[in-house]
């Protein structure tokens, strides 16, 4: 098979979906078809494999969709087999297939071929999470909807358009105090995107976030993963990192991700200076959209709204038999309810800070299921 250019707006050839397991070999064909789709994320790129491979343990199951041997779309996911679920993917708020336009036929295939892969793999469901660009193939029976939040996206131009007509003067105002301050900022690519500095400030900003820690590794694999395509914007204070802005480029577009940053630098606005500094960069580099990610709470709404964002709602999706899916509900973690709460607020103050990186990523591999 071989296929040397992919436009996603082309539909896929007539005759029936079939599904056949990837290995290392496909990878640039497959990355290839990632960069090419308008709703590629890094999630679904080759790299990400490594990554949950080497980092977490996880036995993942990537297959290509063909139509007459031709590659009309893939899937990521990995088997959760206690739960005995394919979940796409873990650790992000994108996953779910990719596929060029296909017939009304071919989606009701295409569910069926998943269904069976899951079986194979002793697993009774698929969950899909955000499944951006999954809505045509949800019309086919099978498919189970939860509404979620919202996501946010920033269309990009010319920056000099975006500083003067996009973004809010309270943003503007922000990354003026910062650059008046004395903080520098810098983009950084790869494995210096995540040196070691980044994960000290990454560990101490979700042990005040109550919130479990990746591992180191996890990000080393995701540079060595998807190479270059990982980007982050680093604050300086002197020498210090202030904040860093983690996100990773797919096609025509940057998604965030991670935002770490020093609670006694937050009076000199470094975060909006990270954003802003991604943002130009971006720009300059013709990427066409700014992913900013899940926004769930008030307070990230409205930060996220001071960049001239868009909201657009998103759920996950369960796949499945009907009987199945009818009997089950998506499961997501509630990070506001009492329960979590509690529990953030335990990590918060009872945790040492030496421990969250110990304990924290197999208790935050047990909460992605």
């Amino acid at each position: 098979m071989h296929v040397s250019d992919f436009r996603s707006d082309t539909k896929a050839p007539e005759g029936p979906v079939s599904v056949q397991h990837a290995t290392p070999e496909d990878a640039r064909l497959w990355d290839s078809f990632v960069e090419s789709h308008p709703e590629g994320r890094y999630c679904h790129l080759w790299g990400y494999r490594r990554t949950l491979e080497e980092a977490y343990g996880y036995h993942c199951v990537y297959l290509k969709l063909l139509v007459g041997g031709q590659l009309v779309g893939v899937f990521p996911s990995i088997r959760v087999r206690r739960r005995r679920w394919l979940i796409s993917q873990p650790f992000s708020e994108y996953g779910g297939p990719l596929t060029l336009p296909l017939s009304s036929e071919q989606y009701r295939q295409l569910t069926d071929v998943l269904i069976r892969e899951a079986r194979r793999e002793a697993c009774h469901s698929i969950e899909i999470r955000g499944g951006i660009g999954c809505e045509a193939a949800a019309g086919a029976a099978g498919w189970k909807m939860q509404p979620l939040h919202s996501y946010a996206l920033l269309g990009l131009g010319d920056p000099e358009h975006l500083w003067k007509k996009a973004i809010s003067y309270e943003a503007r105002k922000g990354v003026n105090k910062a650059r008046k301050s004395g903080l520098t900022a810098e983009v950084r690519r790869g494995a210096p995107a995540v040196a070691e500095t980044f994960y000290h400030l990454y560990l101490t900003s979700m042990k005040r976030l109550g919130v479990p820690p990746h591992s180191w590794r996890f990000f080393t694999e995701l540079a060595a993963g998807i190479g270059d395509r990982l980007v982050a914007s680093w604050v300086l204070a002197g020498e210090q990192p202030a904040a860093i802005l983690l996100g990773a480029t797919t096609g025509r577009r940057i998604h965030i991700f991670v935002i770490a940053s020093d609670p006694r630098a937050w009076p000199k606005r470094p975060s909006d200076l990270a954003h802003w500094e991604l943002i130009e960069w971006a720009c300059k580099q013709g990427l066409e959209v700014f992913d900013f990610g899940s926004a769930r709470y008030s307070g990230q709404v409205q930060f996220k709204k001071k960049w001239g964002i868009e909201l657009h709602d998103y759920g996950f999706y369960l796949i499945g038999s009907p009987e199945t899916t009818d009997k089950l509900q998506i499961e997501t973690v509630r990070t506001s309810s009492r329960t979590m709460s509690a529990m953030a607020a335990l990590w918060r103050w009872a945790v040492p800070l030496a421990l969250t990186r110990v304990i924290g990523p197999p208790i935050r591999k047990y909460l992605t299921k």
